[in-house]
């Protein structure tokens, strides 16, 4: 959407927003007046046609089900289930339906990294091999330098994707780290950025042999129960168990139409990379964390690192660059760093198991937002950008 037509939809939104008297946001979601005065009208016009946004586009998509969290600095604004949990039923997802979040995991993982710098158990520059004896490359030197930092920031020098077909034959980590040994390099660690889950989750033991805990029990016990986040997992049996789940719909190219798909164990095996599991109301009180509100849980300093943008993307295949507005991007731990309209947010997005979802955080703004999905649709690329420009305006006319 340009600039020219976006003001134009705008100004009909407002007009129109003029002609309604009422005080809600949107059905079932009350806004915290404490923090949002009443004064603060362009704020709720903004919440308010941003959900109109989200839901004019989610019903023709015909995506089962979705779930959308809005947080502006320490505060829940918005929070709200959409669709169904099962095409054949009419179960509606709510605010504690969990979703597999997939590759928004490598935030939760750089998050418990930060915790653990926090507590001294950890170091950014920490070498892998130091921790974790059964790694190695066929290139020894380079197996030896390579720290936590570079698998965080998929900068070990590996190419794109290495071992993933490891992930899909549902190897245990352990035989996934040690298969490391024969594989090659294609550029010293450091200095070109390529996308990895199996390298990115060998993290998972370095964390266990600084603790002596599981990588599961410390995601439970440093951040999803003093964050709040009743619903959050990271296995696939806790998800099987749980009854408040939204199931994953595949898209038939040739029928043109959704059809229910099983839960698969794929990604569990690299939990730090894929395998965690929230509902949008854990994902609210995980947005609070990242946006500096939670010391007790990681503290800003460790924040300030996690989101240091550690290798440039400007010229990688992705599709943040095409953004509008973006201007340059990077990857730093678990996250990327965009450079926007002259600011710099942080954004992930994640796709496993038909399972989409986007995650954005404005540090500038204070305000974040995170959307989840049961199938591929046609707009979950366009949630963020369209966030963005919404919340834009929004400043403008404040």
């Amino acid at each position: 959407m340009n600039k020219i037509s976006l003001v134009l939809v705008f100004l009909f939104l407002f007009q129109s927003c003029k002609k309604e008297q009422s005080n809600t946001i949107s059905e079932g979601n009350k806004l915290n007046e404490t923090i949002v005065s009443k004064e603060d009208d362009s704020l709720k016009t903004f919440l308010k046609h941003y959900e109109k946004f989200f839901k004019a586009n989610f019903n023709p998509s015909e995506c089962p089900g979705a779930a959308l969290v809005i947080v502006k600095d320490s505060t829940v604004l918005f929070k709200k289930g959409f669709g169904v949990k099962n095409m054949h039923t009419q179960d509606a997802v709510d605010e504690n339906t969990v979703f597999r979040i997939a590759s928004l995991s490598k935030g939760v993982t750089a998050v418990l990294a930060g915790n653990m710098v926090d507590q001294g158990e950890l170091e950014w520059r920490q070498k892998v091999k130091e921790s974790v004896s059964q790694f190695d490359l066929r290139d020894k030197q380079q197996a030896n330098r390579l720290r936590v930092e570079h698998l965080l920031s998929h900068t070990g020098g590996f190419y794109k994707y290495t071992n993933t077909r490891l992930i899909h034959k549902g190897l245990p980590l352990n035989r996934i780290v040690a298969a490391f040994r024969s594989t090659g390099v294609i550029t010293r660690e450091g200095t070109d950025y390529a996308y990895q889950n199996a390298a990115f989750s060998i993290v998972e033991k370095v964390m266990e042999k600084a603790t002596g805990k599981r990588f599961d029990k410390l995601l439970k016990e440093r951040l999803f129960v003093p964050l709040g986040m009743h619903n959050a997992s990271s296995s696939y049996e806790e998800i099987k168990a749980n009854s408040n789940v939204a199931l994953p719909h595949k898209w038939n190219h040739y029928s043109k139409k959704y059809n229910l798909a099983k839960l698969h164990k794929n990604y569990y095996n690299v939990a730090a990379a894929g395998g965690i599991n929230a509902s949008i109301s854990d994902m609210g009180e995980y947005l609070i964390a990242l946006l500096g509100h939670r010391p007790d849980v990681v503290s800003k300093k460790s924040l300030k690192e996690i989101f240091r943008p550690v290798i440039c993307t400007s010229d990688a295949d992705t599709y943040v660059n095409l953004w509008e507005g973006v201007t340059d991007s990077f990857y730093a731990k678990g996250w990327r760093v965009l450079e926007y309209n002259g600011r710099t947010i942080m954004y992930h997005g994640g796709n496993v198991n038909q399972y989409k979802g986007q995650l954005l955080i404005d540090p500038e703004n204070g305000i974040a937002v995170c959307a989840l999905f049961n199938g591929p649709n046609t707009y979950n690329g366009a949630v963020i950008p369209t966030f963005l420009n919404y919340y834009d305006f929004y400043k403008e006319i404040k």
